[in-house]
């Protein structure tokens, strides 16, 4: 009984990892920390508001922190040939973060899907994208894992302690 039980927990964890798909245009978060730092979400694969081709692209009025004060700023990125490969402005705080290091961004610059991971530049910034919210299959998985959890603590056995009078 109990070897099917765990065969079937296999079973139902393998078709949950088989089923599971990419999100097409997931909520990141970008973490930038160094002399400054900012906090801000946008899609994976943004709509630029300016697009230089082969040089950098912006995207304007992103809302966020910097310096942990609620603010809203122009974000621009740029290809690895492009003097600035992170840029956020915001004249309303005097708030200007320019850097140099990788290209956060795969793709045209006119239609870019930012990388996800931790990117060290030459200022002394480091710049860290990560997915905002889990995959379908990773919902999926984390539910049987709690039903297992469940299952298991069900059926478990119990110690019955008997006593003669």
């Amino acid at each position: 009984m109990r070897t099917r039980n765990l065969l079937l927990a296999a079973s139902a964890s393998m078709a949950a990892m088989l089923t599971s798909t990419s999100a097409s245009a997931a909520l990141l978060i970008f973490n930038i920390n160094g002399p400054q730092s900012a906090v801000f979400k946008l899609n994976s694969s943004p709509t630029p508001t300016v697009v230089s081709p082969g040089a950098f692209f912006r995207i304007n009025g992103v809302t966020g922190k910097v310096n942990g004060s609620n603010a809203t700023f122009d974000l621009g990125f740029g290809a690895s040939s492009y003097i600035n490969n992170f840029g956020l402005l915001n004249p309303s705080i005097g708030s200007a973060i320019l850097t140099n290091g990788l290209q956060l961004y795969t793709g045209t610059e006119a239609a870019p899907t930012f990388k996800l991971g931790t990117f060290e530049t030459r200022q002394g910034y480091t710049i860290s994208i990560s997915s905002a919210v889990p995959e379908p299959g990773t919902w999926v998985m984390m539910l049987f894992g709690i039903g297992a959890i469940g299952g298991a603590m069900r059926y478990r056995r119990r110690n019955v302690k008997l006593t003669f009078a």
